[in-house]
């Protein structure tokens, strides 16, 4: 077909609209608050034998304590959880609540409670704090909670709390603008790790890449490098604050890279037969999106309409480029979960290499225990590991299509 003939044009001008739409998921000036799952965060000051906790969650995962039953309003169902929520010792003995749980003013679309602990006298400065988190955990059993202790003298110390590791105990004394780059680097390097180990949905997406590359070492390397470049820029800008991701959009749109990389499992046929459909309910979507009727920006809606309609008629089909590309998205959910924690300024750049490497270090042992079973099926008969990937690919696009609709309800 000669180059300038109208289909390629339109071709082109298709591969444009889609770049350009990419770009704008990004760099769509909204705060983002959230990642991908159930999560919360904690500031805790300590103040003479005082400890004042400042708890935030997104009102959206708020909504997950109606099924408790309560009838109250939102903001006092958060405060209940609050207050129930928190186990405190200092040096070994326990803490009591000295308030009770009460909201405070934020955002649009977060819930803000503060309470307090009367720990025992000189308990705080002689020793270690120890602080349990249950909040969501009845109704979100993988609920993520990111705490931050100053002690009000510089120091400070943060965790992450998840149901099978509800607690943590820390300890004070450093004080960030002393600590070394390689001490803020083994800080951050567990919680990038554990927040790939607790994202389903990050998990998911590097197996879809691995069935895309059928389990080969040496692509699955690629493919991982090409996701690596991907998330390791857009985590950079966002923490930086050069880009501001939209975090609905972001949310929406990792369980989108899901379903997308499922659907291309079926190959080329089948990606090109179901592109034009699937474009043309988005863009009906970003049509609705005008008139008020759906979430996101018609932009959006009709950037991956263009994306998905394009990328069967011209665009690379090889899982490095679709890795780097998605990772792109999947950076800036890094960065949502990153915004939660309160990153030391004089070693910002430590900071953020030691949370990347840890969510590389999880990541690269997805991908060996992945290799491994993949070894172990290759003596599978071939109509079994047909029917496996098969399977596989079918789930995984059911759970990126359900999480791509949930996050948008």
């Amino acid at each position: 077909m000669p180059t300038n003939s109208p289909a390629s044009s339109m071709v082109l001008a298709l591969k444009i609209m889609a770049l350009l739409a990419l770009a704008s998921l990004t760099l769509h000036a909204v705060p983002a608050h959230a990642h991908t799952r159930s999560q919360s965060q904690s500031s805790w000051r300590v103040e003479g034998d005082m400890l004042e906790a400042r708890v935030e969650a997104d009102a959206v995962d708020g909504t997950r304590l109606y099924a408790l039953g309560g009838q109250e309003s939102l903001e006092a169902l958060f405060a209940q959880e609050v207050d129930s929520g928190f186990i405190v010792a200092a040096d070994g003995e326990a803490c009591s609540p000295a308030s009770t749980a009460h909201g405070a003013s934020g955002g649009p679309g977060r819930l803000i409670a503060v309470v307090r602990f009367k720990c025992p006298t000189g308990a705080l400065k002689r020793g270690p704090v120890a602080i349990e988190s249950r909040l969501f955990l009845s109704v979100a059993p993988s609920h993520l909670h990111f705490l931050v202790v100053h002690n009000g003298q510089g120091g400070g110390a943060e965790a992450v709390l998840t149901q099978s590791a509800p607690s943590a105990t820390l300890t004070l004394a450093a004080e960030p603008a002393n600590e070394s780059a390689w001490g803020a680097l083994a800080r951050f390097f567990p919680v990038g790790a554990q927040h790939v180990w607790s994202g389903l949905d990050h998990i998911a997406f590097i197996l879809a890449l691995l069935l895309l590359v059928g389990g080969r070492p040496r692509a699955a390397l690629f493919a991982a490098t090409g996701f690596t470049f991907g998330h390791t820029l857009t985590l950079g800008l966002a923490a930086t604050g050069v880009l501001h991701p939209a975090a609905q959009a972001i949310e929406a749109l990792i369980g989108f890279t899901i379903a997308f990389a499922a659907l291309e499992l079926g190959g080329p046929n089948r990606m090109l037969v179901w592109s034009a459909p699937i474009a043309g309910a988005l863009a009906v979507a970003g049509v609705a999106s005008l008139f008020q009727l759906l979430a996101l920006p018609a932009s959006i809606w009709l950037g991956l309409a263009a994306f998905v309609y394009a990328y069967p008629r011209g665009f690379p089909r090889d899982a490095t480029w679709l890795a780097a590309l998605f990772g792109l998205i999947h950076g800036c959910g890094f960065a949502g979960a990153l915004e939660t924690l309160d990153l030391p300024r004089p070693r910002l750049l430590a900071s953020l290499v030691g949370f990347n490497l840890g969510v590389e270090a999880a990541q690269a042992i997805i991908v060996a225990a992945a290799l491994v079973v993949s070894l172990a099926v290759q003596r599978t008969p071939v109509r079994a590991r047909a029917d496996a990937t098969a399977l596989a690919g079918a789930t995984l696009f059911a759970l990126g299509c359900y999480w791509f609709a949930s996050r948008l309800a």
